[in-house]
C-alpha cells in the first residue's frame, strides 16, 4: 500500500508543483502542496482522495501570523531539519524542500528508523527522490511521532544543530508540542476533534503553527 501511494503521489506531483509555483506566494504554495499531503494516514483513514486533498489545501486558510513567523525563521535559518510522517505524502514534502534548496538552506530530511504504519523509512525516501532536495537519515526509531528519547544520537545531533524544525504530521504535533522548543513549525491536517479542541479549530483544518516557549529539548 506505501509503494502504491508513493507511485500515485508522484504522479501528481507535476501538476501539484505546477499549482504551487502558481500561487501568489510560491512559499505558501509549497507549503500548502506538502500539507496536501499529510492526508495519507492509514492510523487515521483506510482510503484518502488525493485530488480532493489537493483542493482543500489550497481553499482553506492558514494562520497569517505564524506564516509570517515562519517566512522570518527560514530567512534568518541556515540550517533546517524537516521531520517526515507518512509514506507518499513525502512526495509533496519535496514541493517544499526544493524551495527551501532555492533559498540556500541546508535541509536534512528525517524519516522513520523502522516500518510502522505507514510512516516514511529511507526506502520510501529513496523510492521518491527525497536526496536531491536534502540530505536523508532516519532517526533510529519506530514509535508513533518523535519521541526524542528514543531517537538515535545521530538523529539527536542534527536535532539539537538545526536553526529550524519543520514538523509534518499530528503525531509529531502531539509528541512534540510539549517540548517548548520554539524552533519547531508544525505542518499538518487536523484529524480528530481533540487535537482541534486543542488548537480552537475543527477537524479538517490544515495547519501551520509555531511550537510555543522558548527552551530546546536536550
Amino acid at each position: 500500500m506505501k509503494d502504491a501511494y508513493n507511485r500515485i503521489a508522484l504522479e501528481m506531483l507535476p501538476a501539484v508543483q505546477k499549482r504551487a509555483a502558481a500561487w501568489a506566494d510560491p512559499l505558501e504554495g509549497a507549503v500548502r502542496a506538502a500539507i496536501a499531503g499529510n492526508v495519507i494516514d492509514f492510523g487515521i483513514y483506510e482510503s484518502v482522495d488525493l485530488d480532493r486533498a489537493v483542493h482543500e489545501s489550497f481553499h482553506l486558510s492558514l494562520s497569517a501570523a505564524d506564516y509570517s513567523a515562519f517566512v522570518r525563521a527560514i530567512e534568518r535559518s541556515r540550517t533546517i531539519l524537516y521531520l517526515c510522517d507518512n509514506a507518499g505524502e513525502i512526495v509533496f514534502d519535496r514541493v517544499l524542500l526544493e524551495v527551501l534548496q532555492d533559498r540556500g538552506k541546508m535541509c536534512t530530511v528525517a524519516v522513520k528508523g523502522k516500518p510502522v504504519i505507514n510512516d516514511a523509512t529511507l526506502e520510501d525516501a529513496a523510492a521518491t527522490g527525497l536526496a536531491a532536495f536534502a540530505e536523508v537519515i532516519d532517526n533510529g526509531n519506530d514509535g508513533i511521532g518523535t519521541l526524542l528519547e528514543a531517537c538515535s544520537p545521530p538523529f539527536l545531533e542534527k536535532y539539537r544543530g538545526a536553526d529550524l524544525i519543520i514538523s509534518k504530521g499530528q503525531a509529531n504535533y502531539e509528541t512534540l508540542v510539549q517540548s517548548g522548543d520554539d524552533r519547531i513549525f508544525f505542518l499538518f491536517k487536523v484529524k480528530c476533534p481533540v487535537v482541534a479542541n486543542a488548537l480552537g479549530g475543527k477537524n479538517g483544518d490544515i495547519v501551520l503553527i509555531q511550537n510555543q516557549g522558548s527552551s530546546r529539548a536536550s
